[in-house]
């Protein structure tokens, strides 16, 4: 009961966010070519309007902000390098203007109220609920946006969010149609299957000197060894300036004031019990009225004195909290249906509800503590306040001093000289290639690829990779090379055992589902080959993985079409190594008996899929009608 009543709510950092990336309108990818006569210090022209470098570049790095502000030490080098941040930007530009050219074309305004209005009730910029114009304008700072630009981004966003509101209108969802998507979700398989390691074949297989010899020859290409470098790197650690940074008490107090509403206030919340009492299906109006009757009953009860916990394990039709007494813990306001929400935090503590009605039937609701809102006071957190400014101005300080010893470098000072004055280390890298990892670092490829591109004793610009700041500098580099036969005889051999091990497998694999075809009984045919039947276990759709069995989205599509009347799939899947023989075991149609609890998400999800379908293919088709030139060698020569 309590997941199907709490709403999701935005957290305060993603509305801190959305402040960086105004400008950001996140649709889908380009659909169509490009012209090749792009406008000079413009990434794009869209119907002629251009998109300037410089709007460019600030989205990009706020939008990189932004994945580093949500993700943190998360936020894998990796990851970042397959975001393809570039394209992201243009992206999301291009779409943008779209979609705001068409809102004007079509009629749609913003008079300066709504503007103001909207502004006003962010609540980032609002200190005890109020706006406050000296937040508003510090946070603008903070995100590198000036209010002229932040009110033309407010207002071209106001403009989008209607044109979008226009076209999804008469979108809408079925309870039949989130039925169907319940019960695609949770309906649940089970597998029987065989397993033929190709390994157990091995000893199977014979490989002459020529068929390697011959392998060698028409795949030579797949034994190519990447271009490896070996380079040398001065790491400048966040830690290592630490001791160096000042902060104020006026810092702090700064600090804290333009996060006191989304670090330092404890929102209000009540730990509440509750007696529910659902609707039944298709219930008439004579079945509310009983049920109200029932209600009203049990209410009366509880206000004379009866144990409220023991009246919502015996009465409440929640099963999820039934067995606790009613006990829903504590929540903030946000979580819970608007009227239950209203009512709970209208009670004292120990005080009961009269009964409320929300969409999931009446309420009994008894809070058992209320607790305010409270600001954590700055004494309290300055601590954490302090620490934090020092983290954060020593990753500065880093990337300080790593930039102007790169200025020294260019003026003929050595890495080893910048490095003494500093009291680091220089660290060499054995020979890598770009996917490789490095010893201490693992794979680093902001490093990698700095070093990549420079020549032989070349120093980089100051390169970040997680909490530090490097300079680089390549000494060695090997190139990209075929090695001999002779040297990898023994790989080639040994790729040939694998391939012919594993097609062992799956013409005995292939052999063995036709006998279970044919008998209609796997069991019987892993006996006559001495083998086992083991189970996958009961699985959903979800994903690409089948338990005990690998990752193969084919089978497991194949496998959800399967039917007791036609339990076996078309052919057998290699997965690792292994062959596997499959047969529907067991197939579990969902438990609808929970759809109630879920049915107005589940159509509010299909709605939003619906909408967000309609949206995809109106902007794909504003594309398609428009003249979009895009900048390559713009886009190639932006800093990354």
């Amino acid at each position: 009961m309590l997941d199907f009543m709490r709403k999701r709510k935005q957290a305060r950092m993603i509305q801190v966010l959305f402040l960086i990336i105004i400008f950001v309108f996140i649709f889908w990818g380009f659909g169509n070519p490009f012209s090749d006569d792009p406008i000079p210090n413009s990434v794009a022209v869209v119907e002629g309007e251009p998109i300037a470098l410089s709007d460019f570049q600030r989205t990009y790095e706020n939008l990189k902000a932004s994945y580093r502000e949500a993700y943190k030490e998360r936020l894998t080098p990796e990851m970042l390098q397959a975001l393809n941040l570039k394209q992201q930007t243009v992206d999301q530009l291009v779409n943008s203007t779209l979609m705001r050219q068409e809102a004007l074309r079509v009629g749609f305004t913003v008079d300066d109220d709504e503007l103001r209005d909207s502004i006003r009730n962010i609540s980032v910029f609002q200190e005890g609920s109020q706006f406050d114009q000296t937040r508003y304008q510090r946070i603008l700072t903070a995100a590198r946006i000036t209010i002229g630009e932040f009110e033309e981004g407010q207002r071209n966003d106001l403009l989008r969010k209607k044109l979008e509101r226009f076209v999804s209108a008469a979108v809408s969802a079925t309870t039949d149609e989130a039925l169907e998507l319940f019960r695609f979700n949770h309906e649940r398989l089970n597998l029987a299957f065989i397993k033929i390691p190709s390994t157990d074949l091995l000893s199977a297989v014979t490989v002459e000197k020529k068929d390697s010899e011959d392998y060698y020859k028409t795949h030579n290409e797949s034994f190519r060894q990447p271009e490896r470098i070996r380079f040398a790197y001065l790491a400048y650690p966040a830690g290592h300036f630490e001791s160096k940074v000042q902060v104020t008490p006026q810092d702090e107090e700064t600090f804290y004031n333009d996060h006191k509403t989304d670090r330092f206030t404890t929102p209000a919340e009540v730990h509440a019990r509750h007696i529910l009492f659902s609707y039944p299906d298709n219930s008439s109006a004579e079945d509310k009225v009983k049920l109200r009757e029932t209600a009203t009953s049990v209410l009366t009860r509880a206000r004379g004195g009866e144990d409220f916990a023991a009246l919502a394990t015996t009465y409440s039709q929640d099963t999820g909290t039934a067995p606790k007494g009613g006990d829903l813990g504590f929540f903030p306001r946000g979580r819970m249906v608007k009227p239950f929400e209203e009512a709970a935090f209208n009670l004292s503590a120990g005080a009961i509800s009269d009964l409320v009605e929300s969409q999931f039937g009446l309420h009994i609701i008894k809070a058992e503590e209320v607790h305010a809102e409270r600001e954590r006071p700055l004494d309290e957190v300055r601590t954490e306040i302090r620490q934090e400014l020092i983290r954060e101005r020593a990753r500065d300080l880093a990337r300080d001093h790593a930039t102007q010893d790169h200025g020294k470098i260019q003026t003929g000072a050595t890495l080893a000289e910048v490095a003494q004055s500093v009291g680091l280390t220089i660290v060499e890298s054995p020979l890598v290639s770009r996917d490789e990892s490095l010893p201490d670092l693992g794979r680093q490829p902001e490093l990698t690829n700095a070093a990549f591109s420079l020549a032989i004793n070349q120093v980089s610009e100051p390169v970040q990779a997680g909490e530090a700041w490097y300079l680089v500098s390549l000494r060695e580099r090997v190139e990209s090379k075929i090695p001999d036969f002779a040297q990898i005889a023994d790989d080639v051999e040994k790729r040939i055992r694998g391939e012919k091990a594993e097609q062992l497998a799956k013409t005995k694999a292939d052999a063995l589902l036709t006998q279970a075809k044919e008998k209609k009984d796997l069991t019987a045919v892993a006996i006559a080959a001495k083998l086992e039947v083991e189970d996958s276990g009961l699985f959903s759709r979800q994903g690409s993985y089948i338990p005990k069995i690998g990752n193969l989205p084919d089978l497991k599509k194949e496998a959800f079409r399967l039917t007791p009347e036609s339990p076996f799939p078309s052919q057998t899947y290699l997965w690792s190594g292994t062959a596997f023989v499959v047969m529907l075991k067991e197939k579990l149609p969902a438990n609808t008996t929970d759809f109630e609890k879920k049915k107005e998400e589940l159509r509010d999800e299909l709605q939003k899929r619906k909408q967000a379908t309609v949206l995809e293919d109106f902007v794909n088709t504003l594309k398609k009608q428009a003249t979009i030139t895009l900048n390559q060698e713009a886009l190639l020569n932006s800093p990354s």
